[in-house]
């Protein structure tokens, strides 16, 4: 701060103004600083305008023709506060009449008067104030206009337990102070306001004082609005950020890059939430700064043409999309945000899709089975034959049930096929449970296996024909007569199934019968034409023995195979 010795300067409104746009730029922090570029601003001009020999120097410099108003020039000019203070009557306060003010303090009045920036001044051990039409316009009118003259202990009392110790320090001669969105509370247009102040407080030399400082010049800001106005953002950043971590849906901002040819080529991922990771499986750290094709090696080119369209055309754009990589299905709202930027907002819907595959399978399957099950039936309607009516009626009824229960299975299991034990049950239930001391008369052995949708039903009904010969003619058919039915899988889960079906203790089969029933040729057909699978039977004294082998894989479609 430059020490204001016996020496004039003159704050004209050129500088004024200039001093304004100091403060207007923010290349001024401190209050000395100002004070220090009007002089320099002077000198400026000074030097720029130089007097001509034997010219008359400013009016303050000048005592002969009329010394009050020269004495008192520097308070002209200010508006209304230039205006009261030339009005008030100076010499009932501790400063007396203002032409003999120290010059430092007619300096420091003539600078807060030609600034539109709110300036204010406490000189003296008394404190007395001074300020300007800008802080007179944050204060109310509960203290202006009579503050100024005012000692600063008496005016600033509700405050002055947070400004007077900043006051004191800087008389002390300790140096300046800088005081940031500081909360200071006044009382004004009737009521205490929190009010938020940015300011400074800076010497005002004056050797002629104790500690080489005459008063405290402040600069200073209300800054209320500001600080509101960040407060209110921040919680709207916090809000917003809560909304954005705990979404369900996948939120991405991303940004295109381009090659030298001005060439989308990639994607680079700005910023994702907390549910990317969820809905993606990829981790979010390890994607947050990196391009797409970093985070997610072999993404497809059709994610970065999509959104390079976005962002060129500024139209949104909505779809769905499969990431094979990760074996994902996404819905991708996508729209730009900014030049270069966009951000998507995606549900992971793999689970939707392939429920729908499943219905769609499901409808396939259901159009085909009933179909064959209309086949079936005609088939058994013109083929089977009987003695007479009741006899046929019994054996027609016997098929469309071991048809029935085939669909049923199908049914319950939505269609994706059904258990081979289950389907034997089904046939045998009668049979598995124990008939007094003797026990039960069937038994079954063999893993769980899932029959595809594609051989449930015939499956089923070739179990039928084997059951309903047994009973007519086989080991069933006698109260000693046992069944034995056992089955594996060779190669694997979807590999071969091979059924072996065994009676003994049934009526001793002479020979091998010559003719193939309607039965026989059902089981033929079904395991041979339907299942492309094997059939063989053999007759000896103790029951048939008939083996089946039916391979597991390729008998029915997937859901996959509706989702491409």
């Amino acid at each position: 701060m430059a020490a204001f010795k016996q020496r004039t300067i003159v704050v004209t409104p050129a500088i004024g103004d200039a001093i304004d746009d100091l403060l207007a730029a923010g290349d001024y922090l401190d209050p000395s600083d100002v004070v220090s570029a009007a002089v320099r601003l002077l000198q400026e001009e000074r030097a720029n305008h130089p007097r001509q020999s034997g010219e008359a120097p400013p009016p303050l410099q000048s005592t002969a023709t009329n010394p009050a108003k020269t004495a008192q020039g520097f308070l002209d000019g200010g508006g209304e506060m230039g205006a009261l203070m030339r009005g008030l009557d100076w010499t009932t306060s501790p400063l007396g009449s203002p032409e003999r003010w120290p010059q430092a303090l007619r300096t420091a009045v003539r600078l807060v008067l030609n600034t539109h920036h709110p300036m204010f001044i406490w000189w003296g051990p008394e404190l007395i104030q001074f300020y300007n039409d800008a802080y007179a316009r944050t204060m109310g009118p509960e203290r202006h206009p009579a503050a100024l003259s005012e000692r600063g202990a008496a005016c600033w009392a509700e405050i002055w337990d947070i400004i007077g110790p900043q006051i004191e320090f800087v008389m002390a001669g300790k140096g300046a102070t800088w005081h940031e969105d500081e909360l200071v509370p006044v009382t004004r247009h009737g009521r205490r306001e929190d009010v938020w102040w940015t300011y400074g407080f800076s010497p005002i030399d004056d050797d002629s004082h104790p500690g080489g400082v005459g008063g405290v010049l402040v600069v200073c800001n209300d800054v209320t609005k500001e600080h509101l106005d960040r407060d209110t953002l921040r919680v709207n950043e916090a809000r917003w950020r809560a909304v954005f971590e705990n979404m369900h849906e996948g939120f991405a901002l991303c940004e295109v890059v381009y090659d030298a040819g001005g060439d989308a080529t990639d994607f680079r991922y700005l910023e994702v939430n907390a549910a990317w990771e969820r809905l993606t499986g990829v981790v979010a750290e390890a994607t947050v700064g990196r391009l797409a094709s970093e985070a997610i090696p072999g993404i497809e080119p059709f994610w970065t043409e999509t959104y390079a369209g976005v962002v060129a055309t500024g139209k949104p754009v909505h779809f769905e999309f499969r990431l094979g990589v990760l074996d994902r299905w996404f819905e991708v709202y996508a729209f730009r945000t900014e030049p270069r930027r966009f951000a998507a907002l995606f549900l992971n819907v793999t689970e939707r899709k392939r429920a729908e595959a499943r219905q769609a399978l499901l409808a396939r399957e259901v159009d085909h089975r009933a179909k064959n099950a209309l086949s079936v039936v005609q088939a058994t309607l013109r083929l089977t034959s009987a003695e007479d009516l009741p006899t046929y009626i019994r054996a027609v009824e016997g098929r469309v049930a071991a048809l029935a229960r085939a669909l049923t299975l199908l049914s319950d299991e939505q269609w994706g096929g059904a258990d081979l034990r289950t389907v034997l049950r089904g046939e045998l239930n009668m049979f598995l449970e124990p008939a007094g001391a003797s026990g039960p008369r069937a038994e079954l052995d063999g893993p769980a296996v899932a029959l595809p949708a594609g051989a449930a039903q015939p499956m089923g009904m070739a179990i039928h024909e084997l059951a309903t010969n047994a009973v007519k003619y086989g080991a069933l058919s006698a109260s000693t007569g046992r069944l034995s039915v056992s089955w594996w899988v060779e190669g694997g889960q979807h590999g071969t199934l091979r059924l072996r079906w065994a009676e003994t203790g049934g009526p001793p089969v002479a020979e091998t019968p010559s003719r193939q029933g309607f039965g026989s040729r059902i089981l033929d057909g079904t395991v041979r034409d339907q299942l492309g699978g094997e059939v063989s039977r053999k007759w000896d004294e103790a029951g048939l023995i008939c083996e089946i082998s039916v391979p597991l894989q390729g008998t029915t479609p997937t859901p996959d195979d509706f989702m491409a």
